[in-house]
């Protein structure tokens, strides 16, 4: 098996996570993926999906890591505009329900900003990608909010892609 392209990989980890099974399937598929040798002259959305199922196996050992990550991958490699944008925004969604509670805390006060800024500081997110995120006023914060809660990809793209 090649590496897949974007919609492919999209369309596969729908389908399995659409199954009565979904945790051996994408396992399954993880395993075509990593298993297969990758090419040098590989083109560079190919490099991109082999990273990302590398991403997903470091989670497919345990299924309430694996199954959240999954749907929040497909959802972004599904809605995304780009591979710039996959590649911009795959960490930030990887971690999404941690990110939702700092955003939470944040919006309701329970944390100051020099927190949350530490917080965006030690992400292993794109320097674009924090850096937009620290310039967001609080109604965007709120946006991001909701967009990340509905796994609103197209929204999150255009909010912290600009």
């Amino acid at each position: 098996m090649m590496t897949p392209d974007r919609a492919t990989l999209a369309r596969d980890l729908g389908m399995a996570l659409a199954t009565p099974k979904p945790a051996e399937r994408i396992n399954a598929l993880l395993r075509a993926v990593l298993t297969a040798e990758p090419v040098a002259s590989e083109p560079k959305e190919q490099r991109l999906m082999r990273s990302i199922s590398e991403r997903l196996d470091v989670a497919s050992g345990e299924a309430n890591r694996l199954l959240p990550l999954a749907q929040n991958v497909q959802a972004l490699l599904d809605a995304a505009c780009s591979n710039e944008a996959v590649e911009l925004l795959v960490e930030l969604i990887a971690e999404r329900e941690r990110v939702l509670d700092v955003l939470r805390k944040y919006a309701q006060g329970m944390i100051t900003r020099t927190s949350f800024l530490s917080f965006i500081a030690e992400q292993r997110w794109p320097e674009r990608v924090r850096q937009r995120i620290i310039m967001l006023s609080p109604t965007e914060i709120e946006s991001m909010t909701k967009a990340l809660e509905e796994r609103n990809m197209m929204y999150l793209e255009a909010l912290l892609t600009v």
